[in-house]
């Protein structure tokens, strides 16, 4: 018979201390959804047709046996783009708030803030209109995305500005007229 050491038995009890916290159905949600891990990957690559890697939003490229392997144990949510790999559009909403759904697709589709150079994973964002919705901005995949406060602060308050492009890339302009383009994202699966 064996004894599990010490450290194995923290281990254990910090996962059944988790457990318990994740299953409370009181347990805050944001962006409506609660907490989870992002995993973006193609169907060509989960049916074995490519080898490309999948995406681990937060934190970049894993290999594609991981990917794999997630999708595998996991709750799929698909996201469909078309075939120059630009995001199908989702229809403007009326009102201000996007949906449960529209706000999961901002979220796929942008892993991170889409301030230039801001890695703050787009779950701990507030979903903003690149083009304000009192200025006729509509409330659209095309226009919505993922600021952290600081730069949602500086785009609001600060003088920068945003120009959204349809294909997830965007344009900052700082207060002293300096252009940044930012790339679209390059994880967007093809299934």
């Amino acid at each position: 018979m064996t004894t599990r050491g010490i450290d194995a038995r923290r281990a254990d009890a910090l996962v059944e201390i988790f457990r318990g916290v994740l299953l409370d159905p009181t347990l805050p949600s944001r962006h409506g959804s609660r907490p989870h891990s992002q995993v973006t990957v193609s169907a060509a690559t989960l049916l074995g047709l490519d080898e490309m890697p999948g995406e681990l939003a937060g934190y970049g490229a894993i290999p594609v046996t991981l990917a794999r392997r997630l999708a595998a144990e996991g709750q799929w949510q698909r996201q469909f783009v078309g075939a120059a790999r630009d995001w199908l559009p989702a229809a403007d909403l009326p009102g201000y708030r996007p949906t449960a759904e529209l706000r999961r697709r901002v979220l796929a589709r942008h892993p991170v803030c889409r301030f230039p150079g801001c890695a703050v994973p787009a779950r701990r964002c507030d979903i903003d209109h690149a083009q304000a919705y009192t200025a006729g901005g509509p409330t659209s995949l095309d226009n919505l995305g993922p600021l952290c406060r600081r730069h949602h602060r500086a785009k609001t308050h600060g003088g920068w500005r945003l120009e959204a492009r349809p294909d997830g890339g965007a344009t900052w302009t700082s207060p002293a007229g300096r252009r940044y383009r930012v790339r679209p994202p390059s994880h967007a699966p093809d299934g």
